[in-house]
């Protein structure tokens, strides 16, 4: 890591004693080289003083990304347009960010891949960025077979999918989490929506669970949307200080780890351990578990735990789940079922009976938040959606002690879970 980041120091070291040089002959500034409209580099007055962002830039005082553009323009990461402005809320273009990525990143490049590219980028400026990045293994070229079109507004998705990618370049622990979260869940009502498809989870759990996308208000991420330029100052930012971290210091990559690994986030967010000989969560996923009463027929794909011991809930996945009032004190569970009822008439009181313990409960989620987040529960009237010999996929809600207890959920033929504290 201590050479990746020498070499990249060297390099800026020679491009700013360029920049110093042509501005002293000059006395004024470069252009980007992107026609009409380009946007400029950093100013350097003839004293060596680089003016602040505020100052040089007209339409970014009281943006919400004000402190953010102005800290990545100190670091020459971006720049703007020779009218004055900065256009924080502007979309940006591929080309446009591969320029900022490729000089974000302090992955060495990869000498003799400079000449990978795309025809329809011959002449481009931004040309040597985005070949830059293919060498570095940022951008595969088999996502844009039909040209890379650099004019294009880069998606949310591309955005995240490159620096992802870098990641795993900055440290092979990041590789084995891109792996690690290949059937994790997402955090994110879009999961319920049809909106991610599989193999973008990788990609997105990277950025989401190492805190360099936090997602909108209501927890979506919102792949397909275009980016806006003050989105990526701010992005890019997160990227630089994770690049070449471990990916095993953060702690909401952690839950979506385990998560994708064995189906549940437990051991990460609780003091809950597996008993001796318990197999996983992973290992049960379309095992039945027959009820003790013989009321039905349970099947359990993942079991998802928050932490809401303490008044704020702690957990990635606390938003998708949690109401904002809840009584504090608890682990609170959210099962992700299949169940057959073997009734005549749904009766939820009778289902529990058939639970040995309370590790799953037939309770609903908060039917407000279920909603919002598209996450299928038990409605008012349960047999709206528990049928005789009807299989039907939702999720259901229980606690866990915070004191020294222990669960079990036993299958049929696939081996019994076991926790205890």
């Amino acid at each position: 890591m201590e050479q990746v980041i020498q070499g990249k120091k060297k390099r800026r070291f020679v491009y700013m004693i360029r920049l110093l040089i042509a501005t002293a002959v000059a006395g004024t500034c470069f252009s980007f080289g992107m026609g009409s409209g380009q946007w400029t580099t950093t100013v350097v007055s003839a004293a060596g003083t680089r003016d602040s962002a505020v100052s040089r830039f007209s339409d970014i005082k009281g943006h919400w990304a004000q402190a953010t553009i102005a800290k990545a323009y100190e670091k020459n990461l971006i720049s703007g347009y020779q009218d004055g402005t900065f256009r924080p809320n502007g979309k940006i273009t591929r080309g446009e960010y591969a320029a900022i990525l490729a000089r974000a990143t302090r992955i060495e490049n990869v000498q003799g891949q400079e000449q990978v590219s795309f025809t329809d980028l011959q002449g481009h400026w931004s040309e040597p960025a985005v070949r830059q990045l293919v060498a570095q293994g940022f951008i595969d070229t088999g996502d844009y077979t039909g040209g890379f079109k650099p004019n294009t507004e880069l998606t949310r998705y591309e955005m995240m999918k490159w620096i992802a990618n870098g990641l795993s370049k900055s440290d092979s622990s990041f590789q084995d989490a891109f792996n690690d979260t290949k059937n994790t869940l997402l955090p994110t009502p879009e999961v319920n929506r049809g909106t991610i498809r599989n193999e973008q989870i990788p990609y997105l759990a990277l950025v989401r669970g190492t805190g360099i996308v936090g997602g909108f208000q209501d927890g979506t991420l919102k792949p397909a949307d275009p980016t806006t330029r003050a989105e990526v100052s701010a992005i890019l930012l997160r990227y630089m200080d994770v690049e070449g971290t471990n990916a095993s210091k953060y702690s909401d990559l952690n839950e979506l780890r385990e998560v994708g690994t064995t189906g549940t986030n437990l051991t990460t967010i609780s003091n809950y351990k597996y008993s001796s000989g318990s197999v996983m969560i992973s290992d049960l996923s379309g095992a039945d578990i027959s009820l003790s009463n013989k009321s039905g027929i349970l099947q359990i794909h993942r079991l998802i735990v928050v932490d809401a011991n303490r008044s704020t809930p702690r957990g990635i996945y606390t938003k998708l789940f949690m109401p904002e009032k809840y009584a504090s004190g608890s682990y609170r569970t959210f099962a992700d079922i299949s169940f057959t009822s073997v009734l005549e008439k749904s009766n939820l009181i009778t289902f529990n009976k058939g639970m040995p313990n309370s590790l799953i409960q037939f309770n609903r989620l908060n039917l407000d938040l279920a909603k919002k987040q598209d996450n299928e529960t038990i409605p008012m009237d349960s047999g709206e959606l528990l049928k005789k010999g009807i299989q039907k996929r939702f999720w259901v809600t229980s606690t866990l002690r915070n004191t020294s207890w222990s669960y079990f959920l036993k299958s049929d033929h696939k081996g019994e879970f076991k926790i205890q504290r």
